[in-house]
């Protein structure tokens, strides 16, 4: 396929008009804050990717957004990576108007990235999530907190601010996928970390994963997925197989870590604190009785309580009132 010939930036990129193709030195090109995670330099996928560009070119420019003298990548870190590895000077890529705010930049990577078949699913997961705390880096929104604001959305919309109402049409426009979608990639990033290099490296179907991310509580779950490595479950299968791996109600099973509870008051503070003006009086009158008796029952178990030594955790500082 033909293309059309482009020249090598000599001025500096001020000058550089929008939407222009050069070829860019690559020691011009900043990278930080990719999309994907972790690139594997020795694997056989990029050494392939190596042998293409080494044979046939670039086929697609990298992009780029100028940036102190230099050029910010957006999009195409194993474009660039390979020309390095290959001891090219330039890089064809295609210079955008200049952008600062991190939120817009990361964006425009999601743009670029969400819809690459090769992107595995845990940098999926992490660019959805990424760019949302980066939107709404006041409210510290983790993973749940996350998940909970998109099953709010998709439950009782009218509920939601509009600036997170907002920023999910974003994501959901950039990446082409559903809410209930979104939910389930954002809840890979909980499962264990054996289990997300697991789905990295395409040892378990991302289907399997999130399987495993709505099983989590599972006494048996990283025996059974050891199993699924090592057998190659079909879908249904693994489901078999955690269900049989259930314990009877009678015998002792692996409880769930405290901290879990913890952070579900936590997220439970911050989305009251966040959207307190949507509330009817009957529905916090309600939440005030089931918390009351949820007091009653934790005063109730200390006295019974272990005495481990450590200290009481410390609760969230509150924000300030900036009314």
């Amino acid at each position: 396929m033909a293309t059309k010939k482009s020249s090598t930036v000599k001025a500096a990129p001020s000058a550089a008009p929008s939407g222009a193709f050069f070829d860019i030195p690559l020691e011009l090109i900043i990278v930080e804050g990719q999309i994907r995670s972790r690139i594997d330099l020795e694997g056989e996928a990029f050494l392939a990717h190596v042998e293409s560009i080494r044979e046939k070119g670039i086929l697609e420019p990298v992009i780029v957004t100028p940036r102190e003298g230099k050029y910010l990548l957006i999009s195409g870190e194993r474009r660039l990576l390979a020309c390095r590895k290959l001891g090219l000077a330039t890089i064809p890529a295609r210079v955008i108007d200049a952008v600062t705010a991190k939120d817009e930049i990361l964006a425009l990577q999601l743009t670029e990235n969400l819809q690459r078949e090769d992107l595995d699913p845990i940098d999926t997961a992490q660019a959805v999530v990424g760019y949302f705390q980066v939107r709404h880096a006041e409210e510290g929104f983790d993973v749940d907190g996350i998940i909970n604001m998109m099953m709010n959305l998709e439950r009782e919309p009218d509920r939601v601010k509009k600036e997170i109402t907002d920023t999910v049409s974003v994501i959901v426009k950039i990446s082409g996928k559903s809410l209930r979608s979104l939910e389930r990639s954002c809840s890979l990033l909980k499962l264990p970390e054996e289990i997300q290099n697991a789905l990295r490296e395409g040892a378990i179907g991302v289907s399997q994963g999130y399987i495993f991310a709505v099983n989590l509580d599972h006494p048996n779950l990283m025996e059974i997925f050891q199993e699924a490595v090592g057998d190659g479950f079909t879908n249904a299968g693994l489901e078999r197989a955690l269900k049989k791996g259930l314990k009877p109600a009678t015998e002792s099973v692996r409880k769930r870590p405290f901290s879990l509870y913890r952070r579900s008051v936590q997220s439970m503070r911050s989305g009251i604190e966040e959207q307190v003006d949507a509330f009817k009086k009957s529905d916090l009158e309600a939440l005030l009785t089931d918390l009351r008796e949820l007091v009653a029952l934790v005063e109730g178990r200390l006295p019974e309580a272990l005495d481990d030594g450590s200290p009481a955790a410390e609760a969230p500082k509150k924000k300030p009132n900036l009314a």
